[in-house]
């Protein structure tokens, strides 16, 4: 079900229940559509909103989001204005999606003040705005100017103005009554010409209800104060604040619409966050994949070349030695070749006298003879190169929100891409992922380079053992114990360093494991490539199933 005016009006309700008279104590914006706040009263509680086009909604939430080191503009405007103040009211203006927070603060002289914080879920038109108290907006996320072809002008210093919406509200019991006594709609157009606010899902449902007993008013009412919180799983998963006859599927009940929201929303909303951010860096990974792998295609062709020094070597020595023969202005000539006893011919270059054609292959001989060690050094870069860059691609694919922070941080200081100007701060620990096994032994997985030098080359005691895929990019995982570690350890730890690598979809997972004290930088590369020896081998395969139900730590 799409986020309607019936569901905001419960949500408003558990608003009201849990943060009224609450005090913003946080504000943070998690990223160009999503706004977090943390309020405190005799519970500290958090609430979102989003303006995202996929996934409008603000509700209560218990879910924990990444914030970000920086706070936008806008942030920093909201941070001045409400951090502070008290919740006065929670008001939804009629039954549209939007949402009015009243706030009561004192400014700079201590004055009283109010100001109002509005929440507007209309599709891709959602906005956030703040007014002061005789309506003047001081600012919103989204402006749109006085001659933007908009009905309204949302910009600072303009007067607010609710949307106008003159259907009826399903919660006005006199206006529905009178309908519902003069007219029975019989089609989704002819619903929402009628009532503000309500879905198709929401009609749907109701001319289905209405076909097998006929009573719309009794079935309309029941239906907008029916408090049935569930996801459906079909063909399409569904979150609804009703039961949806109407659709098979399996139920997943919750108690309550901050469950259900949280439930719905938040995987969702991660992986498109997480989409988004990489990517442009998925796309400029891959594009230096295939440049390297072109340029590896060509240095080999340039090898072969560059090893036929020898054939021009001979030319000039043979036109050294047969110079009497031709002449400056010929074309080419043909002499015997001593070095095969056959006749051969030799190009010339018309303007160019017998011992300067000869000195020009010479030259040529010398140049390519030279190139030959060039050759060899770009071709070991490009392979080193080429490992690194299909490493980085593996990381992106399994990487969370700060896992991509970290990566194109890496990318950033080794020149691959631009640097973002940001305020100078201290520079962070490398945050990786820790899980803990059915014995309780702590395993830390690297999903990053920068995590992955952490775990092997400074967190890692010399005697805890160390699991990487065989021959693949993948991440560096080590668990807190030395040997000998049971079966159970073992195959967990495999079956992190096999989920996480380019191997993930394969079977029968080769996962080398040795102690730290066995595991070398290799000199002139990447912290992240190591050599190591003394290693076992277990084969894996990888199953989701059952890394989800390896305990995260952290």
């Amino acid at each position: 079900m799409s986020f309607d005016g019936i569901l905001l009006r419960n949500i408003c309700e558990d608003l009201n229940t849990h943060i009224l008279n609450h005090r913003i104590t946080k504000i943070y914006q998690l990223s160009k559509y999503d706004l977090l706040f943390t309020v405190r009263g005799q519970r500290t509680h958090s609430f979102i909103m989003s303006t995202s086009p996929q996934y409008t909604r603000t509700h209560r939430t218990l879910n924990r989001y990444e914030k970000p080191d920086h706070p936008p503009m806008f942030c920093m405007f909201l941070r001045k204005h409400l951090e502070g103040a008290i919740i006065e009211k929670i008001e939804q203006h009629g039954n549209d999606r939007v949402l009015t927070f009243t706030l009561r603060s004192t400014n700079e002289l201590g004055d009283l003040t109010h100001k109002h914080l509005i929440f507007e879920a209309l599709g891709k038109d959602a906005n956030i705005i703040v007014t002061g108290e005789n309506d003047k907006i001081l600012d919103a996320l989204s402006h749109t100017g006085p001659f933007d072809g908009q009905d309204r002008t949302i910009t600072p210093s303009a007067i607010y103005q609710y949307p106008n919406d003159t259907r009826i509200n399903p919660f006005d019991e006199t206006k529905v009554n009178d309908f519902f006594n003069k007219h029975t709609p019989s089609s989704i157009d002819d619903f929402i010409q009628h009532f503000s606010g309500i879905s198709p899902l929401f009609i749907k449902e109701f001319l289905h209800r209405n076909h097998v007993i006929n009573r719309p008013l009794e079935v309309f009412n029941a239906m907008i104060h029916e408090k049935q919180f569930r996801i459906i799983e079909n063909k399409k998963t569904l979150y609804t604040h009703l039961e949806l006859t109407h659709i098979e599927g399996t139920r997943i009940p919750f108690d309550d619409v901050q469950s259900l929201m949280d439930a719905y929303f938040y995987e969702r909303d991660l992986a498109d966050k997480r989409k988004q951010k990489a990517k442009d860096m998925s796309h400029f990974v891959k594009r230096q994949i295939e440049k390297l792998k072109t340029k590896k295609e060509h240095l080999s062709k340039d090898l072969i070349k560059a090893h036929d020094f020898e054939r021009f070597q001979h030319f000039g020595e043979l036109l050294l030695s047969y110079q009497h023969t031709f002449k400056k202005g010929d074309r080419e000539v043909t002499i015997l070749n001593y070095y095969t006893n056959e006749e051969i011919i030799i190009p010339l270059d018309v303007k160019k006298t017998p011992i300067q054609n000869s000195a020009q292959y010479f030259k040529k001989a010398k140049k390519l003879k030279t190139s030959v060690r060039y050759i060899k050094r770009e071709q070991r870069k490009t392979r080193e190169e080429l490992a690194y860059f299909n490493l980085i691609d593996s990381q992106i694919e399994h990487a969370n929100l700060n896992d991509l922070e970290d990566i194109r941080e890496e990318l950033e200081s080794a020149g691959y891409l631009k640097k973002r100007k940001r305020i100078t701060k201290r520079p962070k620990k490398a945050s990786y992922s820790i899980y803990e096994d059915a014995l309780g032994l702590r395993i830390m997985v690297g999903k990053n380079n920068l995590q992955n030098a952490q775990i092997t080359h400074k967190d890692a005691k010399h005697f805890y053992v160390w699991f990487h895929v065989q021959n693949s990019p993948g991440s560096h995982v080590v668990v807190e114990s030395g040997f000998p570690l049971e079966e159970t350890t073992i195959r967990t730890c495999a079956h992190l360093a096999a989920y996480f690598s380019k191997m993930r979809h394969a079977s029968s997972v080769p996962v080398d494991y040795t102690e730290i004290k066995h595991i070398k930088k290799i000199p002139g590369k990447r912290d992240c490539f190591v050599r190591y020896t003394n290693q076992k081998t277990i084969y894996i395969d990888p199953e989701e199933d059952i890394i989800k139900n390896i305990k995260v730590i952290r």
